[in-house]
């Protein structure tokens, strides 16, 4: 008995000695994941910071190079009297990607482009607009359908004009068979409604009845939007030969799309002083001959509209802009922060009409 004692009273401390050893292994363990995690949130929290700190001085720095741009656009103006050609520093500088140095190794770069080198899609909003005035820009707009790469019927030009006018204009009633009104929209799928407004961005335009992808992303080279504005003076001067389809239908069909080619690559490197100098070029002289052959589409005319009521060919063209696009893309550290903005410029003043975040 006294033997059994004794074994007892050896192995009892040898027992506490091993639950001592579990509950410091316990308490290691568990400090061990409480570091763990509180260094991984550390961690998260120093990368949010350094995230939020990036982001305000990219913020800071596209409103510099927004600034900077806008004097320089300013100054262009001011110094050409309002004539904006592709030989100045804005184009050029654009054209081959100048990007400047900023404070920590980052960069900015600022991409300028003139908004009446364009098709403004705001300009099929009738209000204000003669009856005249909207069935030529219809007919320009169907005509640069018409002559896009990828092939477009006639039923579907008519189609996209119509509801463009239709998603413009303030009423929910169609103008014509070919539209498309709020009704056309609340029945679809994922409805929604139109905007019976402006467009803010050309990416509104995949929201429009018959507009499908490809037909956006054959549009997209020629078009823009000017905000709150159905401004329709094009800058001939601004224009590229790969905008050839657009030249066409603003002519109305007065020269084809290979002659629109010819008419810009004779164009002056640094453009014309005014309409009569563009006028007197080889290509264009021969066009103001010619007939306009407007394509009017299937929709019936408005009462007392003809071929010979609705302008001439050149009534849309101009030398001078004021309406500029600036795409930013400011590095700073691992961020890359992208913003557009859309000025107005004049001579003696400017306006930042709009400013977007992320991808243009």
């Amino acid at each position: 008995m006294s033997n059994h004692l004794r074994n007892l009273q050896q192995q009892r401390p040898q027992r506490q000695q091993g639950v001592a050893l579990i509950m410091v292994l316990l308490v290691v363990a568990l400090v061990t994941v409480l570091a763990v995690q509180l260094s991984e949130r550390l961690q998260v929290n120093v990368l949010r910071s350094t995230n939020y700190q990036q982001s305000e001085q990219g913020y800071w720095y596209w409103l510099s190079a927004e600034e900077i741009a806008r004097k320089l656009l300013e100054l262009q103006v001011r110094d050409s009297q309002g004539v904006i050609h592709q030989e100045q520093v804005w184009y050029q500088q654009t054209q081959e990607g100048t990007a400047y140095p900023i404070e920590g190794g980052g960069l900015a770069q600022v991409a300028i482009k003139d908004l009446q080198g364009c098709f403004n899609i705001n300009a099929l909003k009738g209000d204000g607009l003669t009856n005249e005035q909207l069935v030529r820009r219809k007919a320009q707009l169907r005509m640069l359908l018409m002559a896009l790469e990828i092939e477009i019927d006639e039923y579907t030009a008519d189609v996209i004009v119509e509801s463009v006018a239709d998603w413009l204009d303030t009423d929910e009633r169609m103008n014509s068979g070919y539209g498309a009104e709020r009704g056309d929209y609340e029945s679809l799928e994922v409805p929604y409604l139109a905007a019976n407004d402006y467009f803010v961005h050309e990416s509104e335009l995949r929201l429009v009845k018959g507009i499908s992808q490809p037909v956006y992303q054959a549009l997209r080279p020629h078009i823009c939007v000017i905000p709150n504005s159905g401004k329709h003076q094009v800058n001939i001067n601004t224009l590229t030969p790969e905008q050839a389809p657009l030249l066409h239908a603003l002519l109305l069909g007065a020269i084809n799309v290979d002659t629109a080619v010819s008419a810009l690559t004779e164009r002056p490197d640094d453009g014309y002083e005014n309409m009569e100098d563009a006028q007197r070029s080889a290509t264009l002289a021969q066009a103001a001959q010619q007939q306009i052959q407007p394509n009017f589409g299937a929709v019936p005319l408005p009462n007392g509209v003809t071929v010979e009521t609705i302008g001439g060919m050149f009534d849309d063209l101009s030398t001078k802009s004021n309406y500029f696009e600036l795409d930013t893309r400011v590095s700073v550290g691992d961020l890359i922060f992208r913003g557009q903005s859309k000025l107005y410029v004049a001579s003696d003043d400017s306006e930042v009409l709009l400013r977007g975040l992320g991808e243009p």
